[in-house]
């Protein structure tokens, strides 16, 4: 039995995938796969039942689950505590939606990395999806959402800002007409989401059930630069962190609708584990987060 081959078998059990595992381990799937089945060999026991392209875990492989989580974080450890004594290599594993990343990392990124230059950063975009599952596990080591409300006992919170959200419209759209726009104004209408940041649309998304409104029809698109440039070619109504357009906003390309009713904020907030060891360059890296937003 091989610790590396325990690490995949984590990672895979984790994220219930092995596209998504081999992604997050930079490995091929083939090698991915090739790895569980010499676990399973090795230990006599099936880890996980296949059917089709979904997968879950064995009885064995929910037994085996938290011993490999362990050992990953005591690997972690190890690397972290070892690291703080001397030259500082390694690496930090970051989920963060993309309109974050793009509006506060890459000050942060060239500040941390002249802290810390042997530090390497993998820094990804997030939803709330086995975000809990990533963190508890080790997989990653810090994570950003914009969201209304997050709560877990195994992690720990910290409100960094408030977002303020916005409805971002081209400015030639009707709407702008209304000094009030409604809920009921979005009948019929192209809304646009960003999908790599699902929590906060969520926001949205229970207002239009809760008040029983339908649009004509919903755009997801994994890309804030291809949501922008929609707007400004007129296509849609797109719900936002204002931040985002600000430039935009600057420039008279895109407006926001004058909102109705109670103020469409959410929360920036950092998450971590309650259980793994916070090193010196994860420790500045929060810090300078903090610092900057």
């Amino acid at each position: 039995m091989e610790f590396r081959e325990l690490k995949t078998f984590q990672v895979v059990a984790s994220l219930l995938s092995f596209s998504k595992a081999a992604n997050v381990l930079h490995l091929a799937q083939s090698t991915v796969s090739s790895q569980i089945r010499s676990l399973e060999n090795n230990l006599g026991k099936e880890l996980f039942i296949r059917a089709g392209k979904t997968i879950r875990l064995t009885p064995a492989g929910v037994k085996l689950l938290p011993f490999a989580q362990r050992l990953v974080n005591i690997e972690k450890e190890i690397q972290s505590v070892l690291g703080d004594l001397g030259e500082k290599y390694g690496n930090l594993t970051i989920k963060t939606p993309q309109s974050v990343s793009s509006c506060f990392f890459p000050d942060l990124i060239m500040s941390f990395q002249f802290l810390f230059p042997k530090i390497s950063l993998d820094i990804d975009w997030c939803t709330s999806y086995n975000l809990v599952d990533l963190l508890n596990s080790g997989t990653i080591d810090l994570a950003f959402l914009i969201t209304d409300n997050f709560e877990e006992k195994n992690l720990q919170t910290e409100e960094l800002t408030k977002i303020k959200l916005v409805l971002a419209v081209n400015p030639r759209d009707e709407l702008l007409k209304n000094k009030k726009v409604t809920i009921k104004d979005l009948t019929d209408r192209t809304l646009i989401f960003a999908k790599s940041e699902c929590n906060y649309k969520k926001i949205m998304q229970n207002m239009l059930i809760q008040s029983d409104v339908k649009p004509q029809k919903i755009i997801e698109i994994n890309s804030l630069d291809a949501i922008k440039q929609l707007l400004v070619l007129g296509n849609g109504v797109a719900f936002l962190p204002e931040m985002v357009i600000q430039d935009e906003l600057n420039k008279n390309l895109l407006k926001t609708l004058h909102w109705s009713g109670k103020d469409l904020n959410a929360r920036l907030i950092m998450i971590w584990s309650k259980e793994k060891h916070v090193s010196r360059p994860l420790s500045a890296f929060m810090l300078m987060v903090k610092k900057m937003i």
